[in-house]
């Protein structure tokens, strides 16, 4: 079964989630990274380097596979569903709103995996983790379409300061701050 957490969060907001997740010791991997990458464990400094649009964390051995075709041709990608990874797409800002990122993660082994006995213990705590990080310290917004986003509390203090959050994709939505 998947997890997915819709989200909107300013740099100050992946600070303190990085730092959160320092205890957990997960490792950092790109959306694409070269075939010897070493991924460094999260540490609240690293989230001031991100430049790219997507992450991985990952609680355990990653397993991935090399892309044969189009501009990522050589780049070595992380297998979603049989690695122990929590995708991180950032919220990040565009014309001036900042659109929506999320989080989201294959929580159960399936096919011919599952008989493997699924994902490490170390996954699910990290999982677990990170979903009581966004529930305890973000604001809920008002209902899209009967889902949610959180606001991290830095994203919700550039909405009020008139800061516009809008939903990924071309016809995103905006998105109201519960109050």
């Amino acid at each position: 079964m998947a997890l997915q957490i819709h989200f909107f969060m300013a740099p100050e907001d992946e600070r303190d989630l990085f730092r959160r997740l320092e205890r957990l010791e997960v490792e950092l991997w790109p959306e694409y990274s070269e075939p010897r990458y070493e991924a460094p464990l999260v540490r609240a400094e690293l989230a001031a380097t991100l430049d790219a649009p997507a992450y991985y964390f990952a609680a355990g051995p990653v397993e991935g596979y090399t892309i044969k075709r189009g501009k990522d041709r050589g780049l070595w990608k992380v297998d979603e569903v049989s690695s122990p990874v929590i995708y991180f797409s950032r919220s990040l800002p565009e014309d001036g709103e900042l659109r929506s990122g999320y989080f989201w993660a294959e929580s159960e082994a399936a096919g011919d995996n599952s008989r493997l006995g699924g994902k490490p213990g170390r996954f699910h705590t990290a999982l677990h983790q990170l979903k009581e990080i966004v529930r305890s310290r973000f604001r809920k917004s008002s209902p899209i379409k009967g889902e949610f986003y959180y606001l991290g509390q830095a994203a919700a203090r550039l909405s009020d300061q008139g800061t516009k959050l809008r939903e990924r994709g071309r016809k995103g939505q905006l998105v109201v701050p519960y109050r």
